[in-house]
């Protein structure tokens, strides 16, 4: 027996279009969606069914049409009971970072109910960042936490919902949705946008975890005041390492920076303004064996491969650059990872290996770790979610 078919008449614009929608995709009722504003045959059958009008919301179930109708009326129709069901949201997406915010600005202008989740406070990483120089459309440096805080409200702006310290914990498709678990409960979307980023590698060494918050710390922006006028040793080579170690300049007396390799890996713009600090000491071919002291950092043990030789560093405080750990553990058996679980994608339409489920910024393989490049995979997420959920209510 053929299922009976349900057309939703509706128009971007229209809120209560929304609510009829929401209740379809709650009840798990397949659908398809026409804009009588559009499609001239939608136009004429839908004003034959309203004696003249253009009215919508209207949902089509067989040949019968009910108009504008409440959710007893809609529930009748379809021959479902729709009392007591969860809210469904258009796009969830996880991650307040540059990537997950700017996802967040589309998709809300566009009228399309988003929910942003995430662990911590909006911002990610780039909040954690003293000086950004190369945002365009800022000449001078601004402050990472005071333009993520810009973005954050323009999301909210447009009608984002943004939920604070809960982050996801699992995700699964469930029918035509996809369910969202976090520690506060479940949430059910008919896309996601994966944004959850990135975080700082350990090294892994004894005495690093014990010495957290007590000297060891992977944010120049957040603790280099503790250490005016001390001793500090940056462990990378890398442009983090760098850009950390000219933040730290303007507080520590001495630097000494360790890199393992022979050679430091950052742009030579950054190698040239490291270099020509005063009280900055580079120590290439060097790795960190050990962080010494009990109640504070005192030292670093490093040894020198090259010579087979260990010694101790004496310093106040370590600060560990050497590259980020996606946030995308709870992904695993679900999407597509690489061996160092940063999710797989194509990288034009950020399609992952799980239709509907899209993914941006520094989680994702090959991404550029650079704010701007996060800010064009979110816009770039936020299109193909559209596009994802107009081919899904035209049941392609």
């Amino acid at each position: 027996m053929k299922p009976t078919e349900v057309v939703l008449y509706a128009v971007p614009w229209c809120e209560r279009c929304h609510r009829v929608r929401e209740l379809l995709e709650a009840a798990g009722v397949s659908y398809r969606v026409v804009n009588p504003e559009d499609d001239a045959d939608a136009a004429r059958r839908l004003q034959q069914a309203t004696g003249g009008a253009l009215e919508v919301p209207a949902v089509r179930v067989g040949e019968r049409m009910v108009v504008d109708p409440d959710t007893e009326a809609l529930g009748e129709a379809l021959g479902v009971d729709l009392t007591g069901l969860p809210r469904v949201y258009d796009v969830a997406v996880l991650g307040a970072g540059p990537a997950g915010l700017t996802a967040a600005i589309y998709t809300a202008r566009e009228g399309l109910r988003t929910l942003v989740l995430d662990k911590g406070m909006p911002g990610g990483q780039a909040a954690l960042t003293d000086r950004i120089e190369n945002y365009p459309g800022f000449p001078d440096p601004v402050n990472g936490a005071e333009l993520m805080e810009r973005v954050y409200r323009q999301a909210l702006k447009f009608g984002a919902e943004v939920r604070t310290f809960e982050g996801a914990e699992g995700l699964e498709p469930e029918g035509r949705m996809f369910r969202v678990r976090t520690a506060q409960g479940e949430i059910r979307a008919c896309s996601v946008v994966v944004a959850t980023g990135s975080v700082y590698r350990r090294m892994g060494v004894p005495g690093e975890e014990e010495l957290v918050g007590r000297g060891v710390s992977f944010c120049a922006t957040c603790d280099a005041p503790f250490f005016r006028g001390k001793h500090v040793v940056v462990v990378g080579g890398g442009n983090s390492a760098l850009q950390e170690t000219v933040h730290l300049a303007g507080f520590a007396d001495r630097i000494t920076l360790v890199q393992n390799l022979d050679r430091l890996t950052a742009s030579q713009v950054l190698q040239d303004r490291v270099r020509a600090l005063p009280g900055v000491e580079i120590r290439l071919g060097h790795r960190v064996r050990r962080v010494l002291g009990t109640d504070a950092v005192e030292g670093v043990e490093v040894e020198n491969a090259a010579a087979g030789r260990h010694e101790v560093i004496a310093c106040d405080g370590v600060f560990v650059f050497i590259g980020l750990e996606p946030n995308a553990g709870f992904l695993r058996g679900i999407l597509e990872l690489d061996e160092a679980g940063f999710v797989r994608a194509d990288p034009a339409t950020l399609t992952t290996s799980l239709p509907g489920v899209f993914v941006a910024g520094d989680v994702r393989v090959g991404s550029r770790k650079q704010i701007t490049a996060a800010v064009g995979e979110g816009t770039v997420a936020a299109f193909m979610v559209a596009e994802w959920l107009e081919r899904r209510g035209r049941g392609d």
